[in-house]
């Protein structure tokens, strides 16, 4: 493929996904979804009796409402923290999965169970029937809505178009075969939609494998975060669902059962807009997590104003189509007299639609920023004022009355998100970025990150306690005062807080999160030459504050040990250094990835405990290698390499002490020397050697040495550094050479 045919591709997809034709990709797969579960509804109803066709209705209205659970409980508040994830990227999605997979189980137990308790009362055989096909087709249809949500969550909007064509036109197709053969019933229409389902999302699964990276010790962790977001999710959707349906419920106690078909009647020509006010839906979502990461909450409103004018300028185009012919389709689909005159009926309603899907881009704006709770509390508002006034109203004017009554609602409910929105929006900007200007401005931090992680938690709760403090970030401890575990077992943890001015790019940080689980994965927990080795857990990367929170692990630094000499023997200094390496050559080899930034700072060690800890593994500035340089014994020999390197230049901390210096080097050197005696070929250990010198020389040469005193002093380190490491690789390589290069 051509360089200009890759950037061809590179700029309609960027296209596709951030401009105009995302919302247009939106549209039509919403069209696609909403066009196939109505046909399917005819097919059925054309090749079956009714009650089959009220069976079939109430199975599908069983499956929306299971998708609906998910994706309040675990698809948005997917998409919402795609950002802000509880681990890595690919451990978030695996989170996510497992906890659809949970609910997928759980309904089908539940059926299950139903289908039992139905043969066991000797139910009617066509609702045992639908009972034990629903079962079967619930955990595929779930599956299916789950690569859908994920597609959208991503804005990869062109595969959730491509997933929802291929699951409509087998599921056409299979109906279709079923009504020509004469095999059409509710529970063989089921089926169908199952076995559609089934065909693109078990594939979907296996090509997207790579996006989830599922870990146990994180799934409870993950649910209780999802949980917190989702259940004000889950309220709001119910609120909405009242407000709904509560109108038909009224007219049908207060003025009849006709009244309620009448007024059904005539919101199904004002839900035509539906399939719109859905493809805008997803598409609001994932674009306004974005536009937060990006711009904050104050782009997050602009953004909301934006697809409110968008979204009003689509439903006022939808209304006067309604105005002009909606008592017009009224009629050519309900025949009847009781039809006759609900044009304003149905022009107040479509007016109460467009004034619902005005609300909608700040309700997906709160809840981006998790203040769900803002929204349960407007839509409940809304419902009391739709019941109270719709109430009121039809005793009187009857349909009309009800059709006002939920205008109201429709504008109370608006209204009260947007207040929400604007004030809560400069609020979360404070709490992000006001908040660092204060005297105590990384308490500040500390506390925004935290309330992100245990929203449900008071800052007064926790006691800080700072353990380091570096050029780029500060690392304190986090406990809580009454002592009790504050995450999972842990009593403590340890928060990483980068400084605004100095703080590496969100990028950078990423992959030290991602190296710090892999790391963790990889070591944790074992115990060599009678050391036990730990790494700290990753917990939590939040992008503002930029921060890693993380478990604590026990030691200080091992450069602190060296120095004070307490209790460092000779028998220290030999196995110590060989339980280091011995436990990163499991990591290298296992995961062909460097340390990075292995120096006696980033190895903690309780000596009377026989602890050894591996903290703040690093990704190296970008300084690539010259390519004379070979990476054979890669990344053994860069991580040890980068040890002998600070090693030797640790001039000033060691000025006096003659014996911390010795102890340093000493410990360096068996490191190196315990990695040569598991290779086997002397010709193999010189090269070894060779690499390890390279790269040390290569990390010298990056000390920038101007004309200035500063330069002057990093010059003289750097002879000094040169000499140190020379005389170590010069012992060793005697060492071989008498040793005849026998391991």
């Amino acid at each position: 493929m051509s360089k200009a045919w890759r950037e061809i591709r590179t700029r309609w997809a960027s296209l596709l996904r951030d401009g105009p034709g995302s919302h247009f990709l939106a549209l039509v797969d919403q069209a696609v979804v909403s066009g196939a579960s109505f046909l399917s509804t005819v097919v059925v109803g054309r090749y079956t009796s009714p009650d089959q066709l009220g069976m079939y209705s109430i199975a599908i209205s069983l499956l929306i409402t299971s998708t609906n659970i998910q994706d309040s409980l675990i698809s948005q508040p997917f998409t919402i923290r795609l950002n802000r994830p509880l681990g890595t990227q690919a451990e978030h999605g695996g989170s996510s999965l497992a906890h659809s997979a949970l609910l997928s189980a759980a309904t089908f137990v539940a059926l299950a169970l139903a289908v039992l308790i139905l043969l066991a009362g000797d139910a009617d055989p066509q609702i045992l029937a639908i009972t034990s096909a629903l079962a079967c087709v619930v955990p595929f249809a779930l599956l299916r809505e789950f690569g859908r949500r994920f597609a959208f969550a991503h804005m990869q909007f062109a595969q959730a178009l491509m997933l929802d064509a291929g699951v409509a036109g087998i599921q056409l197709a299979i109906l279709g075969w079923l009504g020509w053969t004469g095999r059409m019933s509710a529970a063989a229409a089921c089926i169908g939609l199952g076995a559609a389902r089934a065909l693109f999302g078990i594939p979907w699964l296996f090509m997207a494998r790579q996006n989830f990276s599922i870990r146990l010790d994180q799934l409870w962790a993950a649910m209780n975060q999802s949980w917190g977001l989702g259940k004000w999710l889950f309220a709001s959707q119910l609120t909405v669902s009242i407000q709904a349906y509560a109108t038909y419920w009224l007219l049908a106690l207060v003025v009849g059962t006709t009244a309620t078909g009448i007024y059904s009647a005539c919101m199904s020509i004002v839900l035509f807009a539906n399939p719109m006010l859905l493809g805008f839906g997803n598409i609001l979502t994932p674009k306004a997590v974005k536009i937060l990461k990006e711009q904050s909450g104050a782009g997050l409103c602009r953004y909301a104003v934006r697809s409110s004018f968008l979204l009003g300028a689509g439903m006022a185009l939808f209304c006067g189509v309604v105005a002009f012919a909606g008592e017009d389709i009224l009629h050519f689909l309900y025949h009847g007299k009781e039809y006759e005159g609900q044009g304003a009926t149905i022009m107040v309603l479509a007016f109460a639609l467009m004034i619902t899907a005005l609300g909608m881009p700040a309700s997906n704006a709160l809840a981006c920023m998790e203040r769900a709770d803002a929204i349960v509390w407007a839509g409940l508002f809304a419902a009391i004022v739709n019941v109270a006034l719709a109430l009121c109203l039809m005793v009187k004017w009857g349909i009309h009355g009800a059709a006002y009554g939920f205008l109201a609602g429709s504008v109370i409910g608006s209204a009260g998100r947007w207040i929400a929105l604007l004030r809560l929006a400069p609020s979360y900007d404070s709490a992000t970025e006001a908040s660092l200007t204060g005297p105590d401005n990384e308490t500040s931090m500390m506390v925004c990150v935290l309330q992100r992680v245990f929203r449900d938690t008071d800052a007064e709760d926790w006691v800080f306690e700072r353990l380091d403090q570096g050029e780029q970030a500060s690392v304190y401890l986090v406990r809580s005062r009454n002592g009790k575990p504050i995450w999972r077992t842990h009593r403590s943890l340890a928060v990483k807080l980068y400084k605004p001015a100095m703080a590496p790019n969100f990028g950078a940080v990423r992959a030290q999160f991602e190296a710090m689980s892999r790391i963790h994965a990889a070591l944790h927990g074992n115990k060599i030459s009678g050391w036990k080795i730990s790494t700290p857990a990753p917990v939590y990367l939040s992008e503002w504050p930029l921060a890693i929170v993380m478990t604590a692990v026990p030691g200080r630094k091992l450069n602190l040990c060296l120095e004070a000499a307490s209790d460092v023997t000779p028998e220290v200094l030999e196995s110590a250094p060989r339980a280091v390496v011995a436990a990163m050559r499991q990591y290298w080899w296992i995961n062909s990835h460097i340390h990075g930034d292995l120096d006696f700072n980033n190895i903690l060690c309780d000596i009377s405990a026989r602890r050894l800890s591996l903290v703040d593994p690093g990704v190296p500035e970008e300084q690539p290698f010259p390519e004379n340089i070979t990476t054979h014994w890669y990344p053994a020999s860069h991580d040890l390499a980068y040890m002998l390197y600070c090693t030797g230049v640790t001039v000033k901390e060691n000025v006096g002490r003659p014996r911390a210096l010795l102890r340093k080097q000493v410990f360096a050197e068996n490191a190196l020397r315990s990695f040569i005696e598991t290779i086997r070929e002397h010709g193999e250990k010189r090269r070894l050697l060779d690499e390890v010198q390279a790269c040390a020389q290569h990390h010298l040469d990056g000390l920038a040495s101007p004309w200035s005193v500063r330069g002057v002093w990093r010059a003289l380190v750097k002879k000094i550094a040169r000499r140190r490491i020379g005389l170590v690789l010069a012992r060793l390589r005697n060492e071989m050479d008498r040793m005849g290069g026998v391991a």
